[in-house]
């Protein structure tokens, strides 16, 4: 039940990266920018997104496996 509990985190992490990317992509998120003026940071949102994957990757390792 462990491995779940910090499965279910992960994924919830992962959730909150790609919700952050979606901000620094539509411009509503400026934080830890260059230039604050730019309209969109696709390179932030790409960075959030991959962090997002690496962080359900991790989940589906985290979780515990059924034995059959």
């Amino acid at each position: 039940m462990k491995g779940n509990s910090l499965a279910i985190g992960l994924v919830v992490l992962a959730a909150v990266f790609l919700m952050v990317a979606g901000l620094y992509y539509e411009g509503v998120l400026q934080f830890l920018v260059t230039d604050s003026h730019a309209a969109h940071h696709p390179t932030h949102a790409v960075l959030f997104t991959v962090l997002a994957v690496a962080t359900l990757i991790a989940a589906n390792f985290a979780r515990t496996k059924r034995t059959a």
